[in-house]
């Protein structure tokens, strides 16, 4: 954010709103088991299948891709019980996809989907 007293607080505010729109690059230490997650939903963006799943010791609604040589892990999305979801990415490698077009809006939205489906199915 500029330091510069002079700009305008609305140009200062659209640039922060743009900043938090965009998906954050992440590192996960110890990534869950892709096996071992519950899928709960699935989405195909832009002729790509993700599927989103959860695990137990790790409090996320994680987000793989299939590859030609397997599912990999793509990222995870927070934020989701607020309606506020955020995009973190841990496949470094899929960056330059995730910020073409409208692709990370996508994802989140798909990831809130199957989010409120998952809440909804079962928790009754």
């Amino acid at each position: 954010m500029s330091r510069n007293r002079n700009a305008p607080l609305e140009v200062r505010r659209a640039y922060q709103r743009a900043l938090a729109s965009l998906p954050s690059k992440s590192t996960v230490v110890h990534p869950p088991r892709l096996e071992a997650l519950a899928i709960v939903g699935a989405a195909i963006i832009d002729d790509r299948t993700l599927a989103f799943g959860v695990h137990g010791d790790h409090p996320h609604l994680w987000i793989t891709a299939d590859a030609a040589v397997g599912p990999s892990l793509l990222g995870h999305c927070s934020g989701l019980v607020d309606n506020a979801p955020d995009l973190w990415i841990c496949d470094h490698d899929a960056w330059p996809w995730i910020l073409s077009g409208d692709i990370a809006d996508q994802i989140e939205e798909a990831a809130l989907r199957a989010w409120r489906d998952c809440v909804r199915d079962c928790d009754g």
